[in-house]
């Protein structure tokens, strides 16, 4: 058709593409502008007076709806003879086309298009209307998911007696292949037997396509349309085997709407919408608790934890230890400083009382010369040094410096911890020089603290390169450990995951007789009893598919009997 052409008042801008007994234009309103798709009846079908009827009718029918998740029909009429209809222009792709590209769909894409589907089904059957032909030709996708919407309600029917012509040439049935409509691989059993349908017919093809949405293929496959029909009446889907969480929910919802006896779909889609709300608020439960919960392994937090457990402990029983150690080196250190006070104190009470220098001095300097000794000095009672190590002390008065800290004091004297008056720390000590038990001068000698800094320092870090040695020890046996029981637990999850997606999972080998064994053996039988679980939701309904068989039958005698009548 030429471009600018009329269609009634409708300017028709190019064509979209053409179907089985219809051809799709691009057009525009020009009375309020408004760009909408005209659907026309292929010329070589207005001779036949039923397809003419039966298309504006159901057109007109299908035209009442009005749903955000179908397709809207503005208007119908005849056009040259040819019944055209006037409907929404869709700006989006088909279902088909939106899994060619996307292959399989996520739990989070799937519920939406079943939620969607399912609103549209059911509005249109509480006003009357069955699609018949639902498949995902006939869905639109917008938006890349955002919404749905359907197409050719009412028009579905009339298309559909009209590829049953096609569908002859495909079985060696005639009289059986006239009773079918809809097109093969998404029509339910009793449209392949002829029999009655009603709102489930619809809902057993939303099962099929939600079916190949899930696993990327239909639940039937075979070379032609004869051998589908055969399929679809005597065999069962595969399992969904999903990759998500929620599988087996999603897999039950879907092979109920495969269900060969209507009976045991949904009852109606507000069932099928609430199972489908319940669902989705289970898994935006799981996503949310899985971002919230950090999970952290078994062999870093119990090797760490414990480790850092022993280490606290070590800490504190070393900092006890030396604490304890250095009050008993210092104690040893101030008997060893006034042992030399009192020796020197003894041997030089005379030459002080009869003012023998040379003897005081000689005295002090043979004493000096051991290392540990940094000052010695000795004073008379009115406090003036006598003699001294350093000579420059000499006949000055003694002075105590106010900046060190006495540590102790007793019958012998007093020891003031110094940090002031050498390059290094020091023990002061202050001892009285006594004669006849009158005290007639003072002694002072500093103690140099090196050697005791030095060994509590060593035994300081003794002990740290033994409580290292003992946390290396102690973190990789426990992280060994654990990990033997983390490979053990991970497996155990893997397994229950495997139940939980695909309804069973390989037997784990049980290795210990303990609370892991008793464990292990509790999941395999869990698995095997959902294996169990998971075969009875294969459809297999052997009776259902004798029932059907029956009915075939029995319509061919019908109608044979009608033949033989006339």
């Amino acid at each position: 058709m030429v471009e600018n052409t009329f269609i009634g008042r409708y300017k028709i801008l190019e064509e979209l593409g053409r179907g089985a007994m219809s051809v799709v234009y691009k057009a525009q309103d020009p009375d309020i502008g408004r760009e909408l798709a005209i659907k026309l009846l292929k010329h070589e079908l207005i001779e036949k007076v039923e397809y003419r009827e039966l298309f504006v009718s159901e057109a007109k029918s299908a035209g009442r709806l009005s749903h955000p998740s179908i397709v809207t029909i503005y208007d119908t009429g005849i056009w040259n003879g040819r019944p055209f209809i006037a409907m929404e222009l869709l700006d989006g792709v088909t279902l088909d086309e939106f899994l060619y590209e996307k292959g399989v769909l996520s739990l989070d894409e799937l519920i939406p298009l079943a939620r969607s589907l399912s609103q549209a089904l059911g509005y249109a059957h509480r006003q009357g209307v069955i699609h018949r032909d639902l498949k995902p030709e006939n869905i639109f996708v917008i938006d890349d998911g955002a919404s749905f919407k359907i197409t050719d309600f009412g028009i579905a029917k009339i298309e559909s007696e009209f590829l049953e012509e096609k569908l002859k040439q495909d079985s060696n049935d005639a009289d059986r292949d006239s009773q079918i409509m809809g097109t093969p691989a998404y029509m339910s059993p009793e449209q392949i037997s002829g029999r009655g349908i009603d709102t489930k017919t619809d809902y057993y093809s939303l099962g099929v396509i939600l079916y190949q949405a899930s696993k990327g293929e239909l639940p039937f496959k075979a070379i032609n349309h004869a051998a589908i029909l055969q399929a679809v009446l005597q065999q069962n889907p595969e399992p969904l085997n999903l990759n998500f969480e929620a599988g087996l929910v999603w897999q039950t919802i879907v092979f109920r709407l495969l269900q060969k006896n209507p009976d045991l779909r949904y009852e109606s889609t507000e069932t099928l919408i609430e199972e489908l709300d319940k669902l989705e608020k289970e898994h935006l439960e799981n996503l949310k608790g899985l971002t919230e919960i950090k999970f952290v392994s078994m062999s870093a937090r119990w090797a760490v934890g414990l480790s850092s457990f022993v280490f606290l402990v070590m800490i504190l029983g070393m900092v006890w230890v030396n604490q304890k150690q250095t009050r008993l080196m210092n104690q040893l250190m101030y008997d060893y400083g006034f042992s030399i006070s009192q020796i020197i104190a003894s041997e030089t009470a005379e030459p002080l009382l009869l003012e023998e220098r040379l003897t005081l001095q000689s005295i002090t300097e043979t004493i000096a010369e051991n290392r540990q000794v940094l000052y010695l000095s000795i004073r008379d009672q009115s406090d003036t040094i006598i003699s001294s190590n350093n000579k420059v002390d000499v006949d000055k008065a003694f002075g105590k410096n106010t900046e060190w800290e006495l540590v102790e004091s007793v019958a012998q004297g007093s020891v003031y911890f110094d940090d002031v008056s050498f390059s290094q720390n020091a023990y002061f000590f202050d001892s009285p020089i006594m004669y006849q038990q009158k005290e007639v001068g003072r002694v002072n000698v500093a103690l140099s603290r090196a050697n005791l800094q030095q060994a509590s320092n060593s035994s300081i870090l003794t002990m740290i390169i033994w409580m290292l040695l003992i946390l290396l020890v102690v973190f990789v046996g426990i992280y060994w450990l654990s990990n033997r029981f983390a490979k053990r637990i991970n497996l155990s999850r893997q397994k229950l995951h495997d139940i939980r997606l695909y309804g069973e999972a390989s037997a784990l080998p049980i290795t210990t007789h303990d609370e892991f064994g008793r464990m292990e053996q509790e999941i395999n039988q869990l698995s095997q009893k959902m294996a169990g679980l998971t075969r009875t939701q294969k459809i297999n309904i052997v009776e259902v598919d004798a029932k059907l068989e029956d009915a075939i039958t029995q319509s061919k005698d019908i109608e044979k009997t009608i033949v033989i009548t006339d």
